[in-house]
C-alpha cells in the first residue's frame, strides 16, 4: 500500500477514535472545535455524556438514578467515605431543569432522562410518615453518617429530621402544579417549625445560634423537626424562598422575616466578614455570592436587588485572586445572573470537565457546632473536628454547564424587581 495511503488510513482511524472518546466523556480528552480549542457547544454535550455515565444505574449503596456523594471528616480530609445522600442529586436535577429549554437535539433527549431518573430516586428520601418532606439520607431505613467507623454506629438512635433545604431543592426539581395539596401542607409545616411557633414543651421556639438580635425573629428555620433547634442559614433561606415564591405561596410574617436576615446578611456584608456564621451549610463567601445571584435572579426583590452592585463587586473581588477552578466557575456564572456581561467568556483552556471533577470543591458543608448556642459556635466554628465536606464530582459538572449555556444566552441578569417587601 502506497505510505501516503497508509497514513491518511491512520489519521481516519485516529480521528474516529478521539470523537468516540469525546462523546463517551472518557480518556480526560475534552471536544475541541475546529481551532483546537474546546468549544461552548462540544464542551456541553461532553458534560451531559459524563453526567449519564455517573448517575447510578443500579440500586446498591447509591440508589438508581442518583449521583454519588464522597465525604470527608476535616479533622482527616484526604479519607473519603461514600455518602448516599439525595442532596447533590437534588441540585444536579434543579439545575437541569433551569437548563433544559436551552438544550437542543440529543442533548435535550439525554438531559431529560437523567432528570427523570434523578426524580424517581426521591421516594427513598420521603418522609417517614408519609408527609411532605423529605431528608438528607435514605429513610427507608437508618441511616446516619454511612460509612462512617464511629458515627454509623448511631444510626438507630440519631436519625436527623427532615430538613427544608433538601425538601425545597427536591421540589424546585421535580414537576408539581401550584396548589398542590402537599405543597400546602409543607407550607404549613414550615409555620410549624419557625421561630417564635410552640415547641413540644409548649415554650416558644427560639434562634440561639444566631446572632442576639435575631434570636425572636420569626423567620424559617433549616430544619423540620420537634427535637432540632431552630436555625438560620443565609444559603439556606434563599433556596427556602425560592421555593414559596416559585410555588405561589401565601405569605406570612415568617416569609418577611426570612427577608429581613437575608437583607441583614447583605447590608452588613455579613456574607463577606461573617460567611461561617450566618450560612452553616453554605459557609465561603463565593458559594454565598452564587446563592444571592441565584435566587435574584429569579425573583428580584425591591429589598436587595439595590445590592446588587454590592455583590458585584465583590465577586470581582474575589474571581481577580482565585486559582480554584470551580470557585471562578460560581463567581463567574453568579456576575452572569447579576447582570455583568463581562463574566460571559467561558475560559475554556482551564475548563475541561476532569479538571472539574477532580477539585474537591467545598460547596456544601456539615457542622456540628451549628446545633449549639451561640457562644459555643462560636468557639468551635472552624473546629475541623466539627466539620464534614461533602464533595460531587457530578454536581462540579453542571456547575460549568450552568456556566457554559448560560453565557452561550447572554447574561440573564438585570431584571426589573417584581415583588414588593
Amino acid at each position: 500500500m502506497p505510505a501516503p495511503k497508509k497514513i491518511g488510513i491512520i489519521l481516519l482511524w485516529g480521528c474516529v477514535t478521539l470523537a468516540a472518546r469525546a462523546y463517551a466523556g472518557g480518556g480526560g480528552h475534552t471536544a475541541c472545535s475546529q481551532n483546537g480549542r474546546p468549544g461552548p457547544d462540544s464542551l456541553i454535550h461532553l458534560l451531559i455524556g459524563r453526567l449519564e455515565t455517573q448517575q447510578v444505574k443500579v440500586d446498591g449503596f447509591y440508589y438508581q438514578g442518583t449521583f454519588p456523594t464522597l465525604r470527608a471528616w476535616a479533622a482527616t480530609p484526604a479519607t473519603l467515605k461514600g455518602d448516599n445522600s439525595i442532596f447533590y442529586t437534588g441540585l444536579v436535577v434543579w439545575t437541569l431543569q433551569k437548563l433544559e429549554p436551552q438544550l437542543q437535539g440529543e442533548d435535550k433527549i439525554r438531559c431529560d432522562s437523567i432528570i427523570a431518573r434523578g426524580v424517581r430516586s426521591y421516594i427513598h428520601y420521603r418522609n417517614r410518615k408519609g408527609g411532605p418532606s423529605y431528608n438528607f439520607w435514605p429513610t427507608d431505613k437508618p441511616v446516619f453518617f454511612p460509612q462512617s467507623l464511629v458515627l454509623d454506629k448511631f444510626k438507630d438512635s440519631k436519625q436527623i429530621a427532615d430538613d427544608m433545604d433538601d425538601t425545597g431543592i427536591l421540589y424546585l426539581g421535580k414537576e408539581w402544579k401550584k396548589g398542590d395539596t402537599a405543597v400546602a401542607r409543607l407550607k404549613t409545616l414550615m409555620d410549624a417549625y419557625a421561630c417564635g411557633s410552640l415547641g413540644p414543651d409548649g415554650k416558644t421556639r427560639r434562634a440561639m445560634n444566631t446572632y442576639k438580635q435575631f434570636r425572636d425573629l420569626p423567620a424559617y428555620s433549616s430544619w423540620l423537626g420537634a427535637k432540632t433547634p431552630v436555625e438560620f442559614d443565609a444559603g439556606v433561606f434563599c433556596n427556602m424562598m425560592t421555593f414559596v415564591l416559585t410555588a405561589g405561596l401565601p405569605l406570612n410574617q415568617h416569609d418577611s422575616a426570612t427577608i429581613q436576615f437575608l437583607q441583614y446578611v447583605l447590608r452588613m456584608k455579613a456574607y463577606w466578614t461573617d460567611p461561617a456564621f450566618v450560612s452553616p451549610y453554605y459557609p465561603t463567601r463565593a458559594v454565598l455570592i452564587y446563592h444571592y445571584a441565584r435566587f435574584l435572579d429569579k425573583f428580584p426583590l425591591d429589598s436587595l436587588t439595590s445590592m446588587r452592585p454590592q455583590l458585584c463587586q465583590d465577586a470581582r473581588k474575589l474571581l481577580a485572586s482565585s486559582t480554584s477552578i470551580m470557585e471562578r466557575i460560581v463567581l463567574k456564572t453568579s456576575l452572569m445572573r447579576l447582570g455583568d456581561t463581562v463574566s460571559e467568556r467561558p475560559e475554556l483552556a482551564i475548563f475541561s470537565a476532569d479538571k472539574v471533577e477532580r477539585e474537591r470543591y467545598k460547596f456544601y458543608i456539615a457542622n456540628i457546632s451549628s446545633l449549639f448556642p451561640h457562644w459555643i459556635r462560636r468557639m468551635f466554628l472552624h473546629s475541623p473536628v466539627c466539620i464534614y465536606r461533602f464533595y460531587s464530582p457530578a454536581y462540579n459538572d453542571v456547575l460549568l454547564l450552568e456556566y457554559l449555556v448560560l453565557a452561550r444566552q447572554g447574561s440573564p441578569g438585570g431584571r426589573k424587581p417584581v415583588t414588593q417587601w
